[in-house]
């Protein structure tokens, strides 16, 4: 019998590879069933997804796509004619699955045949605006990032049996895993029989403070000093985790965009994999010119900054509930399962240690100096 058992697990496995190597791409779903879910072009927003296998069917990964954001007239209505505006250039299938939907089981091998849901971003708002109706005051455009991401899941709910799901994973990059902590709790009260954890790369910022010495540039993306927050809410019409807007108020909500802010009210499990010195932040937000990082007066810069992220990291590290991997990097979303890696572990492997309960690691951070891990892609 054991024999014949260990066959067949053999056999699904084999099956699964065949079945993952061969179906790689996945189909747009538009939404056009959901007015709101639009696009800053008024076009509809939509998904992809890939089917997963066996009893993983019930198991979801959902990522937000990054890509920056935008506050101004220029610059949002430069994004028209691109994916990051309009539905009209999505690619009419995808196959870019990486990270914790990479289907190649070797680097990812708890996940791989999981049910991979990928949400593009064509609404420059973070994920988090809820202004579907064009005016004066929005430059004509609209901003509903938000409503494109509860479409999604009422459309998955619908049609994909996301009631059912087992475990839910909500991740994102950049200006997407900034985006997950809007709509962590609320996904997780949504589906109350599933485990659902939040698990952002380059998701968790706090307000920019630029380096203003010698050499220094301006910023390449959005304001994110404390005071440029509020128009940003405005404009975008944002949404934020509700109980973080109860603490501050609604005059001052908009103090719940950033995690460093909004993390003490987020009451869904977390693993947060984050550079101590992230490179798109620090050169676009943060005024950093990038052929002077290793001059004196900008490695103190850079010094400061670290010590910043390992102070907002401090409460997430301290707390069993979630879990961390931080090194020494200059890097933004570019982690992998070959690197980073912090005591031979990658992030990947120290999530998987953290969701499954594993005996391995579960809160990794390098403490060997500014850019000091000779992993770093």
């Amino acid at each position: 019998i054991t024999t014949k058992a260990n066959d067949m697990v053999a056999l699904t496995w084999l099956v699964a590879m065949i079945v993952i190597g061969c179906a790689t791409a996945a189909d747009l779903h538009l939404l056009e069933s959901y007015p709101d879910a639009v696009c800053m072009d008024g076009t509809f927003s939509g998904y992809y997804i890939h089917n997963g296998i066996g009893e993983n069917a019930t198991n979801f990964v959902i990522n937000l796509e990054g890509g920056g954001e935008c506050a101004t007239e220029k610059r949002c209505k430069a994004q028209l004619n691109t994916p990051l505006g309009s539905s009209k250039y999505f690619p009419e299938n995808y196959t870019g699955w990486v990270q914790y939907q990479d289907l190649n089981c070797s680097n990812n091998p708890d996940m791989c045949t999981w049910t991979m849901v990928q949400v593009p971003y064509c609404t420059q708002d973070l994920h988090s605006g809820l202004r579907s109706n064009p005016s004066d005051d929005s430059f004509g455009l609209r901003f509903a990032g938000a409503h494109v991401v509860r479409a999604v899941i009422q459309d998955l709910i619908l049609n994909y049996n996301l009631s059912l799901a087992h475990n839910v994973i909500l991740t994102g990059q950049s200006a997407g895993g900034i985006g997950i902590w809007y709509h962590l709790d609320w996904l997780a009260e949504k589906l109350p029989n599933a485990r659902v954890v939040g698990a952002p790369i380059a998701g968790f910022y706090f307000y920019a403070n630029p380096y203003t010495g010698t050499n220094h540039t301006s910023s390449g993306l959005a304001d994110f000093r404390k005071e440029a927050w509020p128009g940003h809410v405005t404009l975008w019409n944002s949404t934020v985790d509700q109980s973080c807007a109860n603490a501050f108020g609604e005059d001052e909500r908009w103090n719940c965009m950033l995690s460093n802010y909004s993390f003490p009210y987020i009451e869904t499990e977390t693993f947060i994999t984050e550079a101590q010195t992230d490179k798109v932040v620090i050169l676009y937000h943060d005024w950093m010119p990038e052929q002077y990082i290793h001059d004196a007066e900008e490695i103190k810069y850079l010094e400061r900054w670290r010590d910043n992220m390992t102070f907002a990291l401090k409460p997430a590290r301290e707390s069993p509930m979630h879990g961390t991997f931080n090194p020494a990097c200059f890097i933004h979303t570019s982690f992998s399962a070959e690197n980073p890696l912090i005591q031979k572990q990658s992030f990947v492997s120290t999530f998987g240690n953290w969701f499954f309960k594993r005996s391995g690691p579960t809160d990794l951070a390098d403490a060997c100096g500014v850019m000091c891990n000779p992993t770093c892609s």
